[in-house]
C-alpha cells in the first residue's frame, strides 16, 4: 500500500516538474538570436531597438536609434507596444536581454530579435548621451575597455 502512495506522489511530482519546465521555457518561435552584423541590418531597416540597460549605461553609449527601457520598467512599457512590430533587444553581454526576450515572448510579441552577444560585440557606430562627463586630465585610459554587467533577478 505504501509503495502505491509513493508511486502516485512520484508521478505527481514528475508531472509538476515537467509542466513547470514547459511553462517556463520559451517556445522560441518568434525569437531569433542575431549577430552584430545582422543587428546592424535590422537597425538600418528601422526595426525598433530596445536597450534594457540602466540609464547611466545607455548615456555612455547605445545603438543608433535605441530606446532605453531598463529591465525594471520593461513590463509597464511593453504593455503599450504593438506586439506585431519587430523588436531588437540588447544589453551589455546578453544576460539581461535574454530575460527581456523571454518576457516579451511570453507576452505574445511575434518577432523579437536578440543581440545575444550584447553591445560589447557591436562593431558599428554608437550614439552617446549629451551629458557625459569629460575624462579628468590626470587619467590615462587603458588599452582595453573593461565592461561589467550587473543584473538582478526580477
Amino acid at each position: 500500500m505504501d509503495y502505491r502512495r509513493a508511486l502516485i506522489w512520484g508521478g505527481v511530482a514528475i508531472a509538476v516538474i515537467v509542466g513547470g519546465v514547459l511553462l517556463m521555457s520559451p517556445a522560441d518561435e518568434g525569437v531569433e538570436n542575431v549577430t552584430p552584423s545582422r543587428a546592424g541590418e535590422l537597425v538600418a531597416e528601422g526595426v525598433r531597438v530596445i536597450d534594457v540597460r540602466t540609464p547611466g549605461e545607455f548615456e555612455l553609449s547605445h545603438l543608433p536609434g535605441a530606446e532605453n527601457v531598463p529591465m525594471d520598467s520593461l513590463g509597464a512599457s511593453a504593455s503599450e507596444w504593438d506586439r506585431a512590430e519587430p523588436i531588437l533587444i540588447y544589453c551589455t553581454t546578453g544576460a539581461r536581454s535574454a530575460h527581456a526576450v523571454s518576457y516579451l515572448e511570453a507576452q505574445g510579441f511575434e518577432t523579437v530579435y536578440h543581440l545575444a552577444a550584447g553591445i560589447i560585440a557591436w562593431d558599428g557606430d554608437l550614439e552617446r548621451g549629451s551629458e557625459i562627463a569629460p575624462m579628468p586630465a590626470d587619467v590615462t585610459p587603458g588599452a582595453a575597455p573593461v565592461m561589467y554587467e550587473f543584473s538582478t533577478d526580477w
